[in-house]
């Protein structure tokens, strides 16, 4: 990868801060559509996003590769999952537990107070 850029690296983190906010999830789940996504977090009964960790070899001059951008609408037509993708560059810029974990609420659209 780009900068010797460690995706499952990038990846562990942000599943653990998945986790540490509380979020009930799945890591590498095999969906009916044959794609593999990085994690499952259940929201409440009903509610279930793929989160997509999605580093450098994802994305050409930061705009999501044709097979990146397939994936994700496959997964969302075929499987009926919403999928939010998770960026390293947007990832990097946070530098604390507190602030990832509000990053990945802002994209769950999760309030704090549901999460904890």
């Amino acid at each position: 990868t780009s900068r010797g850029y460690s995706e499952s690296k990038l990846q562990n983190d942000v599943v653990g801060e998945l986790k540490a906010a509380g979020l009930d999830l799945d890591e590498e789940v095999l969906l009916g559509s044959g794609y593999r996504i990085d994690a499952l977090v259940k929201i409440g009964d009903e509610r279930k996003v793929a989160v997509e960790v999605d580093g450098p070899s994802h994305f050409m001059q930061r705009q999501p590769a044709g097979s990146t951008t397939l994936k994700h609408r496959q997964v969302a037509r075929l499987d009926r999952i919403e999928v939010v993708s998770v960026s390293y560059w947007e990832w990097d810029e946070l530098r604390n537990s507190e602030t990832k974990q509000h990053y990945l609420r802002e994209k769950l659209g999760w309030g704090e107070k549901a999460i904890k």
